[in-house]
């Protein structure tokens, strides 16, 4: 059956939030945190095993898992897809509130169409790895990737099947990045 309840999901939680300037998982969004947010989104859609990979808070609603090695986005889904139940992850940044349930759904029915290591979502040129389904399998390839020098979540890209569905809404992908993109976000 291809269905959300076949996919595991991994919510990357750990980041350095450099820019930001302070910890966005519990930055509050239409009444909780954008980390239970996702988390309440995820199983509106069927997803229930959930992954907080890297949540260093105490206000977390689902199981959390240690990134142990802090080497960026790459390293949290090292450690979230070796945790899951399933044979693919649903993998997300903590820090896009707007992604909406249809474009989880769609990358989630691509995925089981077509038999690609990783789905990511592509809207006006851009590609988004932080929001696409990476097979479990991958830990391996991505442990490579790690004990080497250079880690960034491309390169595994360029040595993966990789997939592409295109989407027209641009605006849930925003990145709350900055104080100003959630001052935005919020209305403020």
């Amino acid at each position: 059956m291809n269905s959300s309840e076949n996919v595991s999901s991994i919510i990357l939680s750990g980041g350095k939030s450099s820019r930001y300037g302070e910890d966005k998982c519990d930055l509050l969004y239409n009444g909780d945190t954008f980390l239970n947010n996702q988390i309440k989104k995820l199983k509106e859609i069927g997803i229930d095993d959930i992954i907080a990979s890297g949540y260093r808070g105490n206000n977390c609603k689902t199981k959390v898992v240690e990134d142990t090695i802090l080497k960026g986005p790459l390293s949290g889904i090292y450690f979230g897809l070796q945790a899951i139940n399933n044979d693919r992850a649903f993998v997300v940044s903590v820090d896009v509130p707007l992604l909406k349930n249809e474009t989880i759904e769609k990358l989630i029915d691509y995925s089981f169409i077509n038999d690609d290591d990783i789905v990511a979502v592509k809207h006006s040129d851009t590609i988004e790895p932080l929001v696409a389904i990476y097979k479990k399998e991958l830990y391996k390839k991505i442990e490579d990737i790690l004990n080497g020098d250079r880690y960034s979540i491309m390169r595994l890209f360029d040595i993966s099947k990789v997939g592409f569905v295109e989407i027209d809404d641009n605006e849930q992908f925003l990145n709350v990045n900055y104080k100003e993109d959630y001052s935005k976000l919020i209305g403020n």
